[in-house]
């Protein structure tokens, strides 16, 4: 289940497992096809973070810790 504190966050992911779970109904490739989108979704975005330019890096951590529901960390200075 999502980690989201707010109603909203929590909505969308009962709302994603839904549809998820309609497309298995549907059809078991639709949801394999829909499956294997996030997971080149995913690869593409951990290899912009590890191996992009330092400013697609940046935007692939941020886009990480967006994703895990975490904070932005302090500043340094």
């Amino acid at each position: 289940m999502s980690r989201s504190t707010s109603r909203y966050g929590r909505l969308a992911a009962l709302t994603t497992a839904g549809a998820l779970a309609a497309a298995w109904l549907v059809h078991p490739a639709l949801n394999l096809t829909i499956g294997g989108l996030v997971i080149a979704l995913g690869a593409i975005i951990l290899a912009s973070a590890l191996f992009g330019s330092e400013r697609l890096s940046e935007h692939a951590f941020r886009l990480l810790r967006w994703i895990a529901d975490k904070s932005e960390p302090a500043p340094p200075g």
